[in-house]
Order: C-alpha cells, then structure tokens, then sequence
C-alpha cells in the first residue's frame, strides 16, 4: 500500500519511535520528515512551474532499504521510499539526504538519458530515449547540486565530528574548496554521504584511495558502473565549483570549470563528447 507522504506525517513518527525503541534506525523521524519535506519544497516548484506534479511516497509494504524515481506519466515526478529506509541501522540522515537526492538526479539531472525499455509503453523524450536520466549522471548531479541544497545552512564541520574523513578527501576538498572552509567541510561531507549511500546494504571493497581508472569507449547510459566508479562520480560531484540549476529538463548538464581535472565526471563510465 502506497500513502502520500504528507497525509502519513504521524504514521511515519509513529513508526520511526517504535523502530528507534528497538535499536533498529539512526535517524530520528523529526530529521526523516525534515528531509521529506525538503525534498518536496525544492522540487515541487520545479514540476508546478510546468503545470506537473511532483510526489513523495513511502512503501509501507516494502522492508527493503531503497527507493525508486518514478516516471511513468508525463506530467508527474515521483520517488518511492522504501520503509526498510527508514528502519536500517545502516542508513544515516546523511545517506538518506543523498538517496533522495540520487532519485531526485534520475527525475531532474539531465543527460546522458537511460534507453527504453522493451515493449515500454509509457512517456518518452523526444529524442527516443527514456525520461530517466542515467545512474552515473544522477550520481554526479546528487553530490554536485541537490546534496548541497539539501543541508544547505547547516553546521557541515559538526556534521562531520566523530566521523573518520580519509586523507584523500580532505586534501581535495580543502584544495579546490579552501583549507578548513564551510564548503571544504561541505564536499567532506558529500563525499563521506556518497560512500554510506553506496554499503546502506552491505559493505563493499571501494575506497576514496582505490579510483577506479579504467576509460570507456561510449558512456555507460542503461547500467550502472562499477561501485568504484560510482564513489569517484561522487566524490568528482563534491569537488564540483560551478554553479549548477537543480533542473536539466533531460538537457546536457554544461558545466564550465567542472569539465577537466578532479571534479570532471570520470571516464570510467562518461565519454566526453
């Protein structure tokens, strides 16, 4: 069963108390409906701005920690929330904010776009391709525009206290970002929110000192690229100084300083044209 986010405010409260009561989550549901509510505010204007809908679901029925984008109509922009999100020990608010902001990039990050599906029979871009951009895309995006809106105004060096930051990330944050500056602390962050989004399940050999350096001969559109990759998309995103839209509207994200050197979407799945 499917409940609108808003009309289940205190079902979700409800829930999250008794699952914080039995150790089961690390985040509280007053930081849980927070980050909902963030969500809709930044990209409700968006989908209204065209006479769309954008919408927030939890899957109640659901004990898997995921989520999905959902664009099966034209006019509407979803994310599903699977509850096993909000119930995982594993999952913290920084990795929720980063999840919702990966789904977000598959509704609003541009292109590269994902193809079709056999026998689809829903809404498609004009140039053929899906309405979904690609997992690479929606993984830079997440880290180089939504995150930062996301915890935008908050403490990022508290954020990260307690918390072990590995040599590599401090050195590139505090490089392009500045030594120990709010937005240094920031891109930490990101990237520390991008490595908990990517084990919320299990944990897996990637590491901020391992990239992966391997070079595609076609972007990598309809799968998803090796976890390695996707840490150093990330990480790349984080790194990112351009000022980017939160809406590509399924365009080519044109980034100007980003395009070259440590904050480029990496070759190991994205082939510059």
């Amino acid at each position: 069963m499917l409940l609108r986010l808003l009309g289940s405010f205190f079902i979700l409260v409800i829930f999250l108390l008794s699952a914080q009561a039995n150790a089961q989550t690390s985040v509280s549901p007053e930081k849980a409906q927070a980050l909902f509510t963030k969500t809709k505010s930044l990209f409700e204007p968006i989908a209204k701005a065209r006479g769309e809908e954008f919408f927030l679901e939890i899957h109640w029925d659901r004990n898997t920690v995921s989520a999905q984008a959902v664009r099966n109509e034209l006019k509407k922009y979803g994310i599903g929330v699977d509850v096993g999100m909000l119930t995982s020990s594993r999952v913290n608010e920084d990795a929720l904010a980063l999840t919702l902001c990966h789904e977000a990039g598959h509704l609003f990050g541009g292109r590269p776009l994902r193809s079709l599906p056999a026998e689809w029979e829903g809404p498609s871009d004009e140039t053929g391709k899906s309405l979904l951009t690609s997992e690479g895309q929606a993984d830079y995006y997440s880290t180089a525009t939504c995150f930062r809106k996301m915890v935008e105004g908050e403490d990022h060096r508290s954020a990260l206290s307690g918390k072990e930051i590995p040599q590599r990330v401090t050195t590139l944050c505090d490089s392009v970002w500045g030594s120990r500056t709010s937005d240094s602390y920031l891109c930490q962050r990101a990237a520390l929110a991008g490595f908990s989004f990517l084990t919320m399940v299990m944990d897996f050999p990637i590491s901020f000192n391992t990239p992966d350096n391997s070079v595609v001969d076609t972007t990598i559109a309809d799968s998803y690229p090796s976890r390695q990759c996707r840490l150093d998309t990330l990480l790349a995103g984080a790194l990112c100084k351009d000022v980017l839209p939160l809406d590509y509207a399924r365009k080519d994200m044109l980034l100007k300083s980003c395009a070259l050197g440590v904050s480029a979407r990496p070759a190991c799945w994205f082939k510059t044209p």
